[in-house]
C-alpha cells in the first residue's frame, strides 16, 4: 500500500505504555484512507480478528458471532487499504481455504495522516466513541438504580465549588452501595498537587488501570483514566 513504512521491533513485553513483543512488525500509515479507517473505533474492531493472528473468513465470522459473507465483505476492504493480506492458502476440496493475518503487528498512525486541524482536535475525534460510550452506559446505570437525577452546585466544608449529581437538593447520589451498579464518572478541576506528588498519583492510576485490566470477569467495562496540570483553561 502507497503511503506505508515497515518495519519490525525488538522490545521486551510487558504492561507498560510502549508495549510491545519482541520481533514485532510495524507499519506506519500515511494513507489518509487507510488512517481514517484504522482511527474508527467501530471499523477498527472489524481489523481485531487479525491483529496478531493468522484466521480464515469462517474462523472469524464465528469469533465475531457473523455470517461469512459480511466478513469476506470486510476482508476485502482492509486488503484494498493494505491493512491484511492472504498469508496462506489451505488447498482443499472445493474452494482453497485463505488465511488472512494483518499487514503488522502494530500499526502507527501519524498526526499528518489524520487530516486533523490539530493535536487537539485529532484527540478530540479519537476518543470521542469511548466518551460517548462511558457517557452512554453511566446514564444507563444510573437510571436503572435511582430513576431521574439532577446537579447540585454548592461550596464544600474546604471551601472549594463542588457540581454533583444528586437525588435532591440536600443529597448527591452515590453508587458505591454493594447492591449497586458498578458505575463511576467523576470530575475534579481544583486537585492541587505538588510535581512529585502528581506523579505519584498518575503511577498509581496507571498501575490500578493494569491490575483491573488483566482480570478476566465476566461482565465489559469502559474505563476512562485522566490526569493533567490545568495550564489552559477555555473558561478564562
Amino acid at each position: 500500500m502507497e503511503g506505508t513504512d515497515s518495519r519490525s521491533r525488538d522490545n521486551a513485553p510487558g504492561d507498560t505504555p510502549t508495549d510491545a513483543a519482541a520481533g514485532a512488525t510495524i507499519l506506519v500509515v500515511r494513507d489518509p484512507a487507510a488512517a481514517r479507517w484504522l482511527l474508527k473505533p467501530s471499523s477498527l474492531r472489524q481489523l481485531e480478528p487479525f491483529l496478531g493472528a493468522t484466521r480464515s473468513v469462517g474462523e472469524a465470522a464465528a469469533l465475531r458471532g457473523e455470517r461469512p459473507n459480511t466478513v469476506l465483505k470486510r476482508i476485502q476492504r482492509l486488503q484494498h487499504l493494505g491493512l491484511v493480506h492472504c498469508v496462506e492458502t489451505l488447498p482443499r476440496a472445493g474452494r482453497s481455504l485463505r488465511r488472512y493475518r494483518a499487514s503488522a503487528d502494530i500499526f502507527f498512525v501519524p498526526f499528518e495522516a489524520t487530516g486533523a486541524d490539530s493535536l487537539e482536535s485529532a484527540l478530540a475525534e479519537r476518543d470521542a466513541y469511548w466518551e460517548r460510550l462511558l457517557r452512554r452506559n453511566v446514564v444507563r446505570a444510573r437510571m436503572e438504580a435511582m430513576g431521574t437525577w439532577g446537579t447540585r452546585i454548592y461550596r464544600d466544608a474546604r471551601g472549594r465549588l463542588q457540581v454533583q449529581t444528586a437525588v435532591s437538593p440536600d443529597a448527591n447520589a452515590t453508587m458505591l452501595d454493594p447492591d449497586m451498579p458498578a458505575a463511576l464518572s467523576a470530575w475534579r478541576d481544583q486537585v492541587m498537587l505538588d510535581h512529585a506528588d502528581a506523579k505519584a498519583f498518575q503511577r498509581e492510576l496507571f498501575d490500578l488501570l493494569l491490575k483491573y485490566q488483566r482480570a478476566r470477569g465476566a461482565q465489559r467495562y469502559v474505563v476512562h483514566v485522566g490526569l493533567a496540570a490545568v495550564l489552559s483553561d477555555p473558561r478564562a
